[in-house]
């Protein structure tokens, strides 16, 4: 009972966040969206921390997923190194931000694809990573949390050598990512 209250994470607003990221030059720094965490039953949709990238031009970041079966099947049907104009994200509830409506470039394309969770594959669903104003985000038709660094390696995004890497997810990331 003493300690009661005393467990929790502490919270930022999503530009506090951004700023102690910044503030750190060794990165890659993990931003988790808790508040958007598929494994918490959300939509995974939110565009409110990416948006605050965008804002504040950060760039050399990665985002792992936002939930959005048919930006994905857009990106297919495109293909890999097709620049288009493209909205996603924010479609399933108020409060998760507004969708995201910008000229991408498709970098990758990724059919079944799964990240790992100890000796677990979970799956992604297909996914296609796209490139915004310098960040790369991992759009997907399945929703689930980030778990591992995985999530960003099987769609050929390389987490160690961005500078912030914004993860959905409130718990389980955790354990792997606190390596970096």
């Amino acid at each position: 009972f003493s300690l009661r209250g005393q467990g929790m994470p502490k919270f930022m607003t999503p530009d506090a966040a951004i700023d102690k990221a910044l503030a750190n030059s060794k990165g890659p720094v993990v931003i988790a969206d808790f508040w958007d965490n598929p494994g918490g039953g959300v939509a995974g949709d939110s565009t409110v921390i990416l948006r605050a990238l965008l804002d504040r031009g950060v760039r050399d970041a990665a985002l792992a997923m936002i939930w959005d079966p048919m930006a994905v099947r857009f990106c297919t049907i495109a293909g890999e190194g097709a620049v288009v104009p493209l909205r996603f994200g924010a479609k399933c509830a108020p409060g998760c931000g507004d969708p995201i409506d910008a000229t991408v470039l498709i970098k990758r394309v990724v059919h079944d694809a799964y990240q790992t969770f100890g000796a677990s594959l979970v799956s992604m669903g297909n996914c296609a990573v796209i490139e915004i104003e310098g960040i790369e985000v991992v759009l997907t038709t399945s929703r689930t949390q980030a778990l591992e660094r995985t999530v960003f390696s099987a769609v050929g995004i390389d987490p160690t050598i961005k500078s912030i890497l914004v993860v959905k997810s409130s718990n389980h990331f955790y354990a792997d990512f606190s390596k970096l």
